[in-house]
């Protein structure tokens, strides 16, 4: 009893500072909150009789340390002797309170049975105003007495605060909108204390969600806590929306940019976003005086109409961009580096002339840069100014060109891998300053990132190289020092996978360069991100380095965003050869996430009905080695006969190093000749019935374009060889050799420069002739343009087509980017080429052609509309040929 009377001081000891502030803060319940504790009932063992009078005035000591008003213990016993009560009940204890001046009785049980001790209370309202609350607890041990103690008074002390807390959150006044709109954005909730400051912050909030034109709380106290009730009254229901002057951009234009929608309630906040949206939608399509407002029309007390009111205004295209203070480098030039352009006559097909208000800042850097690249270090370009006049916009730039820098040393420090001079060879500042050019910022920063990748390869993978530029003002000479530092090498830990749900990870890391345990190669890097991008499974592919806890060790992680590789696809078109066309296509490019490549196609056209179904394994388990056939029916109209195919391929290919395939495959067809034409020559009336040709093919493929469609950089080199007939039988006979070359290279401002050559040869492998379908013709859109297709060949006596053994054509390509966001390139191009006879020697007199077209790297594949004019006459065809062509690869 000691021990515990003691431990009992200590506490009221340490508390007694708490005690105090909580007294304070506590006295919004003190009178009317008053409880007695009474005596409570104790079954337990005899050295446990002290808790009769002890457990009440330890429960009393934790009651105020809560900040509760308790009356003195010692009242309790007395009134119980004064009223000779022998035991307790609710309507006992609810009179005994209100005898010793307290609204609150707390009486009970104490329980020790074996290890286990248990508390069993009443809290009864004096006034009968709210129902007797129990409470029951149980710990192990006598010695969890007074944590036992401590724990009921807690549960008192939450209860007693009922009141002050709110009971219940209710919505009345919304028929349109969810409760939940209101609900889900209040930061009170039911269980909260009562807080009139925290309410009216809430009504602020709600009423500044735009959907209310009244917003108000009503408050009722209960026995429960306080019932909290949130009237509002909700703007009107929108039935409609106008929209009045959208002439020149559609009214559905408009309405795309709309977040109001029919049946929503009216919100001045999203209806003024929605203006601004109405706003940039016309800015961007040059029309910069557009002013757009709105009223509402109430319909009934429920209902209104939204009228949104649009003035247009004229639209404006750029019509003059100046450039002050450039004097030693012509504004024509400057113009051209710049991404705003001058409203021309092509505008209509490329949007150049319009202001996109964005590329101001982007044109000062770019002039900024060039400048820089041209020597003029000092260079700067302020803001431009923009004029709105009644027939356009005017731009003025402001430069001031400085001082022209020659570049002269070249040095190196820091962390030095090689000697200097191997250095050097990496660089191209070094260069320009022993041939006495300018200094070039753009080769500088190439410079920088051709080190720091230099290092990479050696596994330092945090490598820097940074510059020192060391300005002479008196003889203007820029010296680089490029610093070095290459960090520890580093190897690689793991290679993880993400982002893809249907690509399988082994198709992934079948492309990777990069494995588990390698040394860190930069160039083995860059060069994983390409063949992934190659594949074209992927919108982006990502792989970043993630540190480690080893310092030396990093995980590549390589997070992929996939696309869909499925194509359902069916369309018509023109060209040159076969007229009106129609074509189809189902074809998936991943099946099953392996890599796998299914399709079926079809076309129709004046001359050739064709249909294909292909399938390509690439990488026979995860091999090098491509397995794959494919099932083909072509009906073909010459100019003297028809042929009409059947047949199918089994095809094989397997990759030797980084870039180059071998390609193999073996052919078997039955084709039939005829519509043979009656003044057709004995060649080719020999052809005419039932035929079957078994051929095999072999080709070596060295690519390293930057890009299957559309490449801007690399080279793509083929040589072929087809063998027909002889030991392989079947009726046709020849050996086909075909070689062919493209090279791509980017050029000044963007542009792209394109050669293309391509020659072959065919011969007997028997006595047999040569199938006359299986000679060179050339001429139309995919050979030398401005001729008719298949018209450039030899001929026989009567001036029918023949075809030749051997061909030679080359094209010369400047391609341009008229709109990079929808894919199109304009071009110019010089084409020549031939084809001779057998037994006719090749004297490179070539037939010529110039012209100028367009692609478009469309959803459905390229489109190329092209005119060419010949240079040089040919018999049955005229001077110039506009050709079209759709969905293929050129």
């Amino acid at each position: 009893m000691s021990l515990i009377n003691n431990s009992l001081l200590q506490r009221v000891l340490v508390f007694l500072p708490f005690f105090l502030l909580m007294l304070a803060a506590g006295t919004s319940h003190a009178g009317q909150k008053q409880i007695l504790v009474l005596p409570f009932e104790i079954n337990a063992p005899e050295e446990l009789e002290y808790l009769q009078t002890g457990l009440p005035s330890m429960l009393t000591s934790s009651l105020r340390d809560k900040g509760l008003d308790v009356v003195e213990p010692e009242l309790g016993q007395t009134l119980i002797t004064r009223e000779e009560v022998s035991y307790l009940d609710v309507e006992k204890a609810r009179r005994l309170a209100l005898l010793g001046d307290g609204r609150f009785a707390l009486y009970g049980t104490f329980n020790a049975v074996d290890e286990y001790i248990s508390l069993d209370a009443r809290l009864v309202d004096g006034y009968g105003e709210r129902e007797t609350v129990p409470f029951y607890i149980v710990k192990e041990g006598v010695i969890n007495i007074l944590p036992a103690v401590e724990e009921l008074a807690e549960k008192v002390y939450q209860e007693m605060l009922r009141e002050e807390r709110i009971a219940s959150i209710d919505i009345e006044g919304v028929d349109i909108l969810d409760p939940d709109v209101v609900l889900l954005r209040l930061q009170v909730q039911e269980g909260d204390m009562y807080d009139p400051e925290k309410l009216n912050r809430e009504l602020r909030n709600i009423f500044d969600l735009g959907y209310f034109d009244d917003v108000q709380f009503h408050v009722e106290d209960t026995p429960q806590g306080k019932e909290v009730t949130i009237v509002v009254e909700e703007k009107p229901l929108i039935q409609n929306i106008n929209i009045s002057g959208a002439d020149d951009i559609s009214e559905s234009d408009v309405r795309e940019v709309l977040t109001t929608r029919t049946g929503s309630v009216v919100n001045p906040q999203i209806i003024s976003e929605d203006l601004g949206r109405i706003r940039e939608l016309y800015r961007g399509k040059g029309y910069y005086n557009a002013t757009v407002d709105y009223s509402i029309s109430e319909i009934d007390e429920r209902e209104a109409n939204l009228n949104i009111n649009i003035d247009e205004g004229n639209r404006l295209f750029i019509r003059g961009i100046e450039i002050r203070g450039a004097e030693e480098i012509s504004e024509r030039t400057l113009r051209g580096e710049m991404e705003l352009k001058r409203r021309g006559i092509f505008s209509w097909l490329t949007g150049r002339g319009v202001l996109r208000e964005e590329l101001l800042d982007r044109d000062v850097a770019a002039l900024e840069a060039f400048y820089a690249d041209k020597g003029y270090i000092d260079a700067r370009v302020g803001q431009p100014d923009v004029d709105y006049e009644e027939d356009g916009i005017y731009l003025t730039f402001h430069v001031e060109e400085g001082h022209r820098y020659k570049m002269g040393e070249v040095s190196f420090q820091g962390d030095l891998l090689v000697s200097e001079d191997e250095l050097k060879k990496l660089t191209i500042l070094d260069d320009l300053g022993e041939e006495g050019e300018y200094f070039s910022r753009s080769s500088m920063q190439k410079d920088t990132q051709n080190l720091a990748d230099f290092y990479t390869d050696y596994g330092y993978a945090f490598a820097e190289a940074d510059v020192n530029m060391q300005v002479d003002e008196d003889e203007k000479k820029v010296d680089v020092i490029y610093n070095l530092s290459k960090g520890e090498k580093i190897y690689i830990g793991r290679v993880l996978i993400e982002g893809n749900t249907r690509t399988r990870d082994n198709v992934i890391r079948r492309e990777m360069r990069l494995t588990d345990g390698d040394l860190f190669r930069g160039s083995d890097l860059r060069r994983s991100t390409e063949r992934l991008q190659r594949l074209d499974y992927f919108e982006q592919v990502d792989i970043q380095p993630v540190p480690t806890e080893d310092d030396n060790v990093l995980d590549l992680v390589t997070q992929v965003e996939e696309k869909p590789t499925g194509m359902l696809s069916a369309g018509a078109g023109y060209s040159s050869y076969d007229r009106v066309f129609f074509t189809g296509m189902i074809q998936q490019r991943n099946l099953f996430g392996k890599g796998y490549q299914l399709s079926f196609s079809g076309s129709f056209g004046a001359r050739t009905t064709r249909f294909d179904l292909d399938f390509w394994n690439p990488r026979v388990r995860d091999s090098n080695l491509g397995m794959g056939a494919d099932l083909y029916w072509i009906d073909e109209e010459y100019f003297t006969y028809d042929r009409d195919t059947r047949g199918g391929r089994a095809k094989f290919a397997y990759t030797i190093g980084e870039y180059t395939r071998l390609h193999w495959n073996y052919r078997l067809e039955n084709y039939e000749i005829t519509n043979v034409d009656d003044d057709a020559h004995r060649d080719i009336k020999d052809l005419e019935g039932e035929n079957w040709s078994s051929g095999a093919y072999v080709a070596a493929i060295r690519d390293t374009r930057n890009r299957r469609i559309n490449p801007s950089r690399g080279t793509r080199n083929l040589l072929s060889v087809e063998y027909a007939g002889g030991l392989l039988q079947g009726d046709d006979n020849f050996i086909k050799y075909i070689a062919s070359s493209d090279y791509y290279r980017p050029v000044l401002n963007r542009s792209i420069f394109h050669w293309k050559g391509q020659a072959g040869y065919v011969m007997r492998n028997t006595d047999e002739d040569i199938p006359n379908f299986e000679l060179f013709r050339l001429g139309g859109i995919n050979s030398v343009r401005g001729y008719a297709a298949r018209k450039l060949a030899p001929r026989f006596d009567d001036g029918e087509v023949k075809g030749g053994d051997k061909h030679f054509f080359t094209n010369f390509e400047l391609l341009h980017p008229l709109n990079e966001e929808i894919g199109l390139m304009g071009l110019v191009f010089f084409d020549a080429g031939n084809v001779w006879d057998k037994g006719e020697s090749v004297d490179f007199d070539l037939y010529k052609s110039i012209g100028a077209g367009v692609r478009w790297y469309s959803p459905m594949g390229p489109i190329r509309v092209e005119y060419g004019y010949a240079l040089d006459d040919l018999e049955d065809s005229s001077r110039s040929q506009i050709e079209f062509s759709m969905g293929h690869e050129f």
